[in-house]
């Protein structure tokens, strides 16, 4: 049975989908051939918006190791980064690879962590993001002599989104993220889009796409609906709101045939929720518009299960192509629900590509069609056998392979 060292700063039980990639996926590594153990941080209240701490860990307590963040760093380098991190808030210049939360904690796991528990392992994985798992993952490869993967859920200097008035340093972050991948044996990535991008960019890296998925067993039955509602669960980003604009468009105009409600179950931000409540009141949706708080794993099952339509929010701008080639861990485990999906982006998406691969529903910033599709067409998208391919049992299959392919060249 060979040893693989996960890198997630997020893990169960924390409730978040990026604590539910390998949160999921590792039940699946032995029979795959793999132990798993995880190195990640103390859940502490408020790490990840307002997740809740209900998953399930997948993993025994043995073989998880929890390591905080230090509260200041002492090297020189470090404290050069935090002062170029400093400078950068300052001026209003947005970096994904200079992060006070992540270098501290890379910090704190260089000093406290005991690499004689580690000593048998045969693969290490680096999650992105945050960046300090790739921090870690390259270090402790480097002190293990052992294989390193870095698994890209998010591009990193490639991504254009920046917060209200921020702008992004593309160089920084390029220089910083070619350093840690320079030594990488392999890279995962979630989209076939990354793929492209990071082949073109790292033409002799072996690249493989493992997506995020859904987990369980059958597609659940049909429900009793009483009362048909629209449901959204996850958080607000500033191009989501736009998203919902369009989507509360198409709902006014369906207000006037049938009364269908959305349901907005948001962990956050607060600022991006109160933002959607403006939009819906001044739309004159109020009354049809309901945004809930966090709520635990089981309520927010339920409520997708009697959901009439499962919404996903994106960006709706053709030209955005990172938000194009990303698909929100949302839509995998949507697409296992009895509800159809419709996805609030454009047709060139891979986000829609999915949708209509998997036959659950339409990707589309059309009013009039989300209007038809609400009213008329959703109950044609009953899904397909492409589903199973989502399955997280069959993408830990994938990642498991590729880890053989690796360790087999080493």
């Amino acid at each position: 049975m060979k040893k693989v060292l996960i890198i997630s700063y997020y893990f169960p039980p924390l409730n978040s989908i990026a604590a539910k990639r390998y949160g999921t996926m590792c039940k699946y590594f032995k029979e795959n051939g793999y132990d798993a153990y995880i190195l990640t941080t103390v859940v502490e209240d408020g790490l990840y918006l307002g997740a809740k701490r209900d998953l399930d860990v997948p993993v025994a307590a043995r073989k998880i190791f929890r390591i905080g963040r230090a509260s200041s760093g002492n090297g020189f380098m470090t404290q050069m980064i935090l002062g170029v991190g400093c400078f950068l808030q300052k001026v209003k210049i947005s970096s994904r690879t200079i992060s006070a939360e992540s270098i501290l904690w890379y910090e704190n796991v260089k000093k406290v962590v005991d690499l004689k528990k580690f000593k048998d392992i045969d693969v290490v994985i680096g999650t992105y993001g945050p960046i300090g798992n790739i921090y870690v993952a390259k270090y402790l490869s480097k002190k293990l002599g052992c294989l390193y993967i870095a698994d890209i859920r998010d591009l990193i200097s490639e991504w254009r989104e920046v917060p209200e008035g921020y702008r992004r340093c593309f160089i920084i972050d390029n220089i910083i993220e070619k350093t840690l991948l320079s030594s990488a044996g392999g890279i995962t990535v979630v989209t076939q889009g990354f793929k492209a991008i990071l082949k073109k960019k790292y033409p002799k890296k072996r690249i493989s796409t493992v997506y995020n998925g859904w987990d369980g067993t059958t597609i659940e039955k049909p429900c009793n609906v009483k009362e048909k509602y629209l449901y959204y669960a996850g958080s607000l980003y500033e191009h989501r709101l736009e998203s919902l604009s369009l989507l509360l468009q198409a709902l006014r105009q369906v207000r006037e045939i049938e009364n269908i409600k959305l349901i907005v179950r948001s962990i956050g931000p607060k600022k991006l929720d109160n933002a959607a409540k403006k939009i819906a009141e001044k739309m004159g949706m109020k009354s049809s518009v309901e945004i809930l708080p966090p709520a635990p794993e089981e309520t927010i099952k339920e409520e997708q299960s009697r959901a009439y339509i499962n919404i996903i929010l994106n960006s709706i701008h053709k030209e955005n192509k990172e938000q194009m080639i990303t698909v929100p861990g949302k839509a995998y485990e949507l697409m296992h629900e009895r509800a159809p999906i419709l996805g609030i982006v454009p047709k060139n998406s891979d986000l829609a590509a999915l949708i209509s691969y998997t036959n659950k529903g339409i990707g589309t910033i059309s009013e009039n069609e989300m209007v038809e599709f609400i009213l008329h067409n959703c109950n044609r998208y009953k899904g397909n056998s492409n589903i199973m391919k989502f399955s997280r049992e069959y993408q830990a299959k994938r990642l498991c392979k590729f880890m053989d392919c690796l360790l087999s060249e080493k």
